[in-house]
């Protein structure tokens, strides 16, 4: 029986789990209050995991792919707070330094000679530190996710809080394209519908594979025909509608990327379950979901949506300005970057092909951000991460069967497929920027590498 000490850490460790999942409900946690509250929660939350373990004198971390490469690329980012006079600095970032040098001598011309004898590669230390202590909570979430929710309880209860999460927002979001006749797009409680889209994303493949678990428990498979026949398919039909209903929600959000994302998700998640063995209830299952949204979506009015993706051809060329002037910042800054949350100044300084006078905050594709801030070190640091985990987690995936641990196995499917496709979301858009995005994307990471070595600890026993 467990001490009450560790009881009571229990319960507020999954407090603490809880609350960050609630992150979307704040305007998906862009605002200054909200974005210290969750790294508060965040920060909090890993020391009472850290309590936890020491209490109970078992002091583990399970292994994961991610750690290293994020390590070296924290340590880059500290690396662009240093302090480094001009003089050296030069070599290092040349334009840096020119950029910096400007400032200086009207400086020394005011307060006097050497006022200010040394720069940071990063030309926004404060947006640079800001940014670090966001990308720490991110990593402290992920260690508690990954470390504490290995029971399948503790797997179901939060598969159930994010499930409520994403229906909730897209109750709200389909109230708000039908209550304005289809003139206002779906977003929820954020701000962006194109955000709104991207936590839909992530929920959905989760959703998916939560019901073919369900269907699992019965003899004979995840064929249609044992979803109906069983005694509690009234759940999963409820399931399966409160699925559909996020999928329509992300339709009503007019979000071609976020549209497009999902698909390739869904994709992704057929392909995956498909791998070992040749069925057709997996298409069955599939299709009836998507032509189910498609007739709803058609019933409600799916016209401003079929029309905004006719003005694709006319829309898509601002972003490529974007594009193209975040190049040229790329070019001029191509080992370090300008530092880690210093777009929108590099920006504004670059700012020719994108003509239009309006600020713009962050480059509408992620990777092309992240490489004009943290330069080709930092990107190539980040993706050696992403990649070398997905390598491991599909591995691990088809290596599993799903008569072992039916739950573990499609939430794994489930997790693995949302969040690639919030990777293909990001090529055309900015979710990594949206805090809450970013927590929920980091929670299913956490939790597949959970589920690959609690499965991989059963095997070997």
């Amino acid at each position: 029986m467990r001490k009450t000490p560790e009881l009571i850490l229990d319960i507020l460790i999954s407090a603490g789990i809880a609350i960050v999942l609630l992150s979307p409900f704040p305007y998906g946690t862009v605002e200054t209050w909200s974005v210290s509250l969750f790294e508060i929660v965040s920060f909090l939350t890993l020391g009472l995991w850290c309590l936890r373990e020491v209490i109970s004198a078992r002091i583990r971390l399970i292994p994961s792919p991610l750690y290293l490469p994020m390590g070296l690329f924290f340590i880059l980012i500290i690396i662009q707070l240093i302090p480094i006079p001009l003089t050296i600095l030069k070599y290092i970032s040349p334009h840096t330094q020119a950029m910096l040098n400007q400032a200086t001598e009207g400086l020394n011309y005011i307060f006097g000679e050497s006022a200010i004898s040394s720069f940071t590669i990063s030309i926004n230390p404060y947006a640079t530190k800001e940014k670090l202590l966001l990308y720490f909570s991110y990593a402290a979430f992920f260690i508690v996710t990954s470390n504490y929710i290995v029971g399948r309880n503790q797997l179901k209860k939060y598969f159930w809080l994010i499930l409520a999460v994403g229906v909730i927002q897209s109750l709200i979001g389909i109230s708000q394209y039908i209550s304005s006749e289809s003139v206002q797009a779906a977003s929820g409680t954020y701000i962006n519908p194109n955000h709104f889209g991207g936590i839909l994303i992530l929920i959905i493949p989760l959703s998916l594979g939560y019901i073919l678990y369900l269907s699992q428990r019965t003899r004979g498979g995840d064929n249609l025909y044992n979803i109906i026949r069983q005694s509690k398919f009234s759940n999963q039909l409820l399931l399966f509608f409160a699925t559909i209903l996020m999928g329509t929600g992300l339709i009503m959000s007019e979000s071609r990327g976020a549209l497009m994302s999902v698909l390739a998700a869904i994709a992704i998640f057929y392909i995956l379950l498909s791998w070992k063995k040749k069925t057709r209830s997996g298409t069955l299952f599939i299709a009836l979901f998507l032509a189910i949204i498609a007739i709803y979506s058609f019933w409600i009015g799916i016209d401003p949506v079929i029309e905004k993706f006719a003005e694709t051809s006319e829309t898509l060329p601002k972003r490529t300005f974007i594009w193209k002037d975040t190049l040229t910042i790329i070019k001029d800054f191509p080992i370090f970057g300008t530092g880690l949350g210093t777009y929108s100044l590099s920006f504004s300084l670059y700012k020719n092909v994108a003509y239009w006078p309006t600020i713009i905050q962050h480059a509408h594709n992620d990777y092309l951000e992240l490489l004009s801030e943290t330069g080709v070190i930092g990107f190539l640091l980040a993706m050696w991460g992403i990649v070398m985990f997905y390598k491991r987690a599909i591995s691990k995936f088809v290596r599993n069967n799903s008569q072992n641990d039916p739950l573990r196995y499609y939430l794994l499917l489930g997790a693995i497929s949302g969040s690639l496709g919030m990777m293909v979301h990001v090529i055309t858009d900015f979710n990594f920027q949206i805090p809450a995005n970013a927590f929920y994307f980091t929670f299913l990471l956490g939790i597949s590498t959970s589920i690959y070595n609690v499965s991989r600890q059963k095997k070997n026993a």
